[in-house]
């Protein structure tokens, strides 16, 4: 790649992470209540620009977003699958307390009954974030730190999908019930280190 094409994909970068920047601030401010000359007059951005990269104002929210997810919800790895869960969940928790966060998920539910497409970009948004999440489940199990046979989705579920619900209804979790929620969850989960043979009767 040339040194002028560099340059090049560097601006075109930044346009489009100015157009994304822009529509993440009018969702924190109005939701899903927004156009997309709205998105072009406040990113300094032709609409025509915005619309060939993007086709829907679906797709654009989608966008922006995930732009938001990369930033604030990085997938941990350090190794440590159970603790990288705790970490995720607690990211997770956090970018619900901020007013994009959490103005981004009421906003889908809010405009998923007058536009299904937010429907689907929600939908592709989930899958590419819980599959991140199971495969520290998936990691967790390989290494006897949970059951076998434990539904890795249904465990990352069990833990964020709360967080979600407590942001759409203007009570997002703190780090203390973040923990205390991801801890019930994989108290569940774990191996137990019970024996679950019946104790012998007493004779009499």
């Amino acid at each position: 790649m040339t040194p002028d094409i560099v340059v090049s994909h560097r601006r075109g970068q930044v346009v489009l992470d100015t157009i994304l920047d822009a529509t993440l601030d009018l969702i924190a401010e109005r939701g899903y209540a927004f156009s997309i000359d709205e998105v072009a007059e406040r990113s300094g951005v032709h609409k025509s620009t915005i619309y060939r990269k993007w086709a829907t104002k679906a797709s654009l929210v989608g966008a922006a977003v995930e732009r938001l997810a990369s930033i604030e919800v990085p997938i941990p790895d350090t190794g440590a699958p159970l603790d990288d869960l705790t970490t995720l969940a607690l990211l997770v928790a956090k970018s619900l307390r901020a007013p994009t966060g959490a103005q981004s998920i009421r906003s889908v539910v809010a405009a998923a009954s007058e536009d299904p497409a937010i429907v689907d970009v929600a939908r592709q948004f989930l899958g590419s974030r819980y599959s991140a999440a199971v495969a520290l489940v998936d990691r967790a199990i390989a290494e006897g730190q949970l059951r076998s046979g434990v539904d890795a989705l249904l465990v990352w579920q069990a833990m964020v999908n709360p967080l979600h619900l407590r942001a759409i209804l203007g009570q997002p979790a703190d780090d203390t019930t973040a923990r205390r929620l991801v801890g019930l969850v994989l108290d569940g989960a774990r191996v137990s280190t019970t024996s679950t043979t019946s104790p012998p009767a007493v004779t009499q």
